[in-house]
């Protein structure tokens, strides 16, 4: 019997197809390495059935108003579908509480476009998203990397330095990815949100809530936005339908996504994505998209468990994280994480240098792994090169 390809034999037939004629797809590919840092969807999970009758079904229920430019904050269609399932997996909002995006990375790009200026502050938890330190370089904006415990960022640190900041007239954000965090797997302690968002609110700071990865798993805890409604909250389908739809969201109170609907980009293109936005709107109302999350449940549970009981007893320490696509790795004190990424490939696996995620020289050295793409025995097999690679001395710190 003949299986279908992997995600993994996926990825490497397109890269090297790639190497001779340009690449579609974003994805490098090193033969004879497991890539255990691509937290991406598993690209043989991705459902173009589905894509493809919802696609069929919109097109012949509405014609050509999937084709024109849709409204500015999204086809109200499309809002109300994410109004209902948002309210059915967090709290209850509206359709004019949602603006449909290009994806969470086209929402947030569009917030920092009208709501800051060159010189402006952001401030990061440590360690963070490290795609999102380089949006915001991109804006200009000054990143600040602020103080933490296991709970999350300090709420006096935040408060110091807001008041430095804004006292020279900038603007200041607080970013935040709260729920199964890239990369550290972990959910943001409530206790902790609610002081960081007490000193937020007192201190003029607005806060924008990164929450893509709420659907890996049936529950998570209450979004910032469900404890306070001036919080920005940013959600997506690319982990649960297809990242190549690119249709994500923005949950803000009703005035502020008047306000953002009515800047110039979406009113000379109109709405984000609309053709996407309208097919995925399909899928959330045919029921199919219910049937998608549980699958994807499932399939990142078990690789999740596989992953980190792989891991257990290597010379790191880890906390299993309880959704999202990470584990994050504590090294041990004098180990270089730089030299240990070059001795994991040398042994044949690919990990992410934690140094990237942190603003500034991070606490220690830390690997981050992903286990979204890969199936399970491959999960094993890259956990044990990995354990082997710290065999090597070429790993220790430069002080051994």
């Amino acid at each position: 019997m003949v299986h279908p390809p992997t995600g993994a034999e996926l990825l490497a037939a397109e890269a090297d197809r790639a190497g001779e004629h340009g690449a579609d797809v974003q994805y490098s590919h090193t033969a004879g390495v497991i890539d255990l840092t691509w937290g991406h969807p598993d690209p043989s999970a991705l459902a173009s059935g589905v894509v493809a009758e919802a696609t069929a079904s919109v097109l012949a229920a509405e014609g050509w108003k999937v084709l024109t430019y849709g409204a500015p904050a999204g086809a109200m269609a499309v809002r109300e579908a994410v109004a209902e399932h948002d309210s059915a997996v967090d709290h209850p909002i509206d359709a004019d509480q949602v603006l449909i995006t290009a994806g969470s990375s086209g929402g947030l790009d569009l917030v920092l476009s009208l709501r800051t200026v060159p010189g402006d502050v952001v401030f990061v938890e440590q360690p963070t998203y490290f795609l999102a330190l380089r949006i915001f370089r991109d804006h200009g904006l000054r990143v600040v990397g602020l103080a933490g415990d296991g709970d999350g960022p300090d709420p006096d640190d935040l408060a110091r330095r807001a008041r430095e900041h804004r006292a020279a007239g900038r603007t200041c954000l607080l970013y935040l990815v709260t729920t199964f965090a890239n990369p550290t797997g972990r959910c943001l302690d409530r206790v902790r949100a609610s002081q960081l968002l007490s000193v937020a609110a007192s201190h003029g700071v607005t806060v924008i809530d990164d929450d893509v990865y709420r659907d890996t798993v049936p529950s998570a805890p209450p979004s910032l936005h469900s404890i306070d409604p001036s919080v920005l909250r940013l959600g997506s389908f690319s982990k649960s339908i297809s990242p190549g739809l690119r249709v994500g969201y923005l949950v803000a109170a009703p005035d502020v996504i008047a306000d953002i609907s009515g800047c110039g980009v979406l009113d000379s293109g109109g709405g984000s994505n609309h053709f996407a936005a309208m097919v995925t709107a399909e899928i959330i109302r045919s029921g199919r998209f219910d049937d998608l999350l549980r699958q994807g449940h499932t399939r990142y549970e078990t690789r999740r468990h596989a992953l980190a009981d792989a891991l257990r007893g290597g010379p790191f320490t880890f906390d299993e994280p309880q959704g999202g696509f990470f584990v994050w790795l504590r090294l041990s004190d004098g180990i270089d994480s730089a030299a240990a990424v070059v001795a994991a490939q040398e042994n044949g696996v690919l990990v992410s240098d934690g140094r990237n995620f942190f603003e500034g020289e991070p606490p220690g050295p830390y690997l981050r792994l992903s286990f979204s793409m890969l199936d399970e025995d491959l999960l094993v097999e890259g956990a044990r090169r990995l354990t082997n690679s710290f065999m090597s001395r070429s790993v220790a710190g430069t002080g051994d």
